[in-house]
């Protein structure tokens, strides 16, 4: 098998070098954003915290949110708060960017999964799948990331496993969570002028 290095061990025999690399920088991505996470909830972050960090603050957040693989992360709720505090414009593309960013271990998870199976029969709707991503991925990402939407992570998952472009996966992420997170922020700064 092209890629392949000798004396793989069994976890990773199927599996070629660049779905490594893809697994590793999971895995890495995965433990990182936990520990973070796990940081702030043993600390027990709140409004002064997320003052104190910034827009650097909103960012993190936003990654771990979309890094967290089908687990709950209030990155929404940070960020309608922090464009209260701050300009809604900036806290927006700032949100979005992190998002996007953490977006990537989903995308990275189907990566390796579909890698690891490479040896199984694909179903026959599989390549039906395929073009249609590829026909109408972006924009299918795109409305996708626009909406709060729980599950996410899935179109991520479904993208790495068809070998949609990490870029445009990416892309599509930034272009749809700017735009709803904007929303929200300027939601956050509303509200703030209206009780004040």
């Amino acid at each position: 098998m092209r890629g392949q290095t000798e004396g793989a061990g069994p976890a990773t025999a199927g599996i070629d070098l660049p779905a490594r690399r893809w697994l590793l920088g999971a895995l890495v991505a995965l433990m990182v954003l936990v520990v973070i996470g796990l940081y702030a909830w043993r600390n027990g972050s709140g409004l002064d915290e997320l003052r104190a960090l910034g827009y650097p603050g909103v960012f993190l957040v936003m990654l771990i949110s979309g890094g967290g693989i089908l687990l709950p992360v209030p990155g929404q709720a940070t960020v309608i708060v922090a464009g209260a505090l701050w300009n809604p414009l900036v806290v927006g593309l700032v949100a979005g960017l992190g998002n996007a960013t953490g977006e990537l271990t989903g995308y990275a998870l189907g990566r390796v999964g579909v890698a690891a199976l490479q040896g199984g029969r694909a179903p026959r709707w599989w390549p039906l799948l395929q073009a249609w991503l590829g026909r109408y991925g972006f924009f299918a990402i795109l409305a996708m990331a626009l909406v709060p939407n729980p599950l996410f992570d899935v179109v991520g998952v479904l993208a790495g496993s068809l070998g949609y472009s990490p870029r445009r996966f990416w892309l599509a992420c930034l272009l749809g969570n700017s735009v709803k997170y904007l929303g929200m922020a300027y939601l956050g700064g509303a509200v703030m002028w209206w009780l004040a």
